[in-house]
């Protein structure tokens, strides 16, 4: 957790942190920043095209059980027009800087970091890249999207009704923290949800109070009910049954900037510390995932 370096973070965010459709300009610079990033990294680098789009996967192979992957990637396109700062740039600079964090470790599982693109038109990058995988599947695939934001005020977090009572021990957590959004969220399958609570129990030892939802398998893609919970690149992976987590910081249940539906999804709007946290807890439990 040592080795994260929150200035490449923000470094990083402001780079990606303009306009980005599929297919424009800063899309491909960033598209190229990925391919750079995880080339320094050490990570083997594919851009794996598929019908309307390009995935950049990373690959460092392990020293023992090159077969079992463990898996962390962020979604790099956005919405025309919209920054989107923390959705998705602060993602894809946590995926890279916890890129590079690993590439200096000697792990027995394979790590694999994607960026992906198309998210924003229906999860086509990671749906693509999920329903094109043969042989042994993931171990478990963690996904970054949105991990920039964070408030310290009073009743500053939404947790919507539904939640709350499916949830009743983080709503009650959440009073006790006087509703304040400082804290991560993570939603996982049942598969995965001893990789979440690992990642939990780091961040926690950093101080940092995260929440974790574990969805039943019924659950897990049951729109109507926990939809929102399930709106982005991790569902490409439960969709085959892969175990995989969401690692956030809730998106529009505290960001009015989400989407730019108030104000711009800038930089300046992001808290470098929150982020570092997300950080560090992930690089760890995908190290332990990882056979560390």
């Amino acid at each position: 957790m040592g080795c994260v370096e929150t200035r490449r973070w923000s470094e990083d965010v402001a780079l990606i942190a303009h306009s980005r459709p599929p297919g424009s300009p800063h899309w491909q610079m960033v598209q190229d920043r990925c391919a750079a990033a995880l080339e320094q990294a050490g990570f083997t680098v594919q851009r794996q095209a598929y019908a309307s789009g390009v995935n950049v996967v990373g690959t460092l192979p392990g020293t023992t059980s090159p077969d079992e992957v463990v898996l962390l990637a962020a979604h790099y396109d956005h919405i025309g027009g919209c920054p989107g700062a923390d959705d998705n740039a602060s993602g894809v600079a946590g995926a890279l800087e916890v890129a590079r964090v690993l590439g200096q470790a000697a792990l027995p599982r394979t790590v694999v970091v994607a960026c992906w693109d198309e998210e924003e038109l229906g999860l086509r990058g990671s749906r693509a890249f999920a329903q094109g995988l043969t042989g042994p599947m993931p171990v478990v695939a963690f996904n970054f999207d949105m991990i920039g934001v964070a408030s310290e005020a009073d009743d500053s977090q939404v947790f919507p009704g539904p939640l709350a009572e499916r949830f009743p021990e983080l709503q009650a957590e959440l009073v006790a923290n006087r509703g304040r959004a400082n804290f991560i969220a993570v939603v996982a399958d049942g598969p995965a949800e001893a990789f979440a609570r690992e990642l939990e129990g780091l961040a926690e030892s950093l101080g940092r109070l995260t929440g974790v939802m574990a969805l039943t398998a019924a659950e897990k893609l049951d729109e109507d009910d926990f939809g929102v919970l399930t709106l982005s690149d991790h569902r490409s992976f439960w969709e085959r049954d892969i175990p995989a987590l969401h690692v956030f910081d809730t998106g529009v249940f505290r960001y009015p900037g989400y989407h730019c539906t108030s104000g711009l999804d800038t930089p300046d709007r992001l808290d470098a510390v929150f982020a570092a946290d997300v950080m560090k807890a992930t690089a760890a439990a995908m190290a332990s995932a990882a056979g560390l």
